[in-house]
């Protein structure tokens, strides 16, 4: 029978679930909150975009936004993602608090800058 080996296996993929409820960070280390959710599109498999749930709401005036997938840097260091965002251009970003359905396509223009340019042209 084989040695069982402790040692952690490092590869690209994760999944989604281990994903959930990440610490998302500013590149200063202030805490935005975590990840609630992934968007994925269900033609391509490509993630557009997180929705982040807020620590502290009253700060930025919202409860969830959404940042785009690939502004988000894994910090292996601080077990967090980390992302350039100021206070502003989070008030700015729409806002998940009144029945904001994040899937639909009537709602996608005003997420349109907060994910990938590609996403919708493999979903059309």
């Amino acid at each position: 029978m084989p040695a069982q080996s402790t040692a952690r296996v490092m590869h690209p993929l994760i999944a989604t679930d281990r994903i959930e409820g990440t610490l998302v960070c500013r590149l200063d280390g202030s805490q935005l909150g975590t990840i609630e959710r992934l968007m994925v599109n269900k033609i391509s498999g490509q993630v557009a975009y997180a929705v982040v749930k807020c620590l502290d709401h009253s700060a930025v005036r919202k409860m969830r936004f959404p940042v785009r997938w690939d502004g988000l840097q894994y910090d292996r260091r601080r077990g967090a993602y980390v992302v350039d965002l100021t206070a502003e251009e989070i008030r700015r970003a729409p806002a998940g608090d009144g029945g904001f359905d994040w899937g639909d396509r009537h709602d996608a223009a005003h997420i349109r800058p907060y994910r990938q340019a590609s996403f919708w042209r493999s979903s059309y």
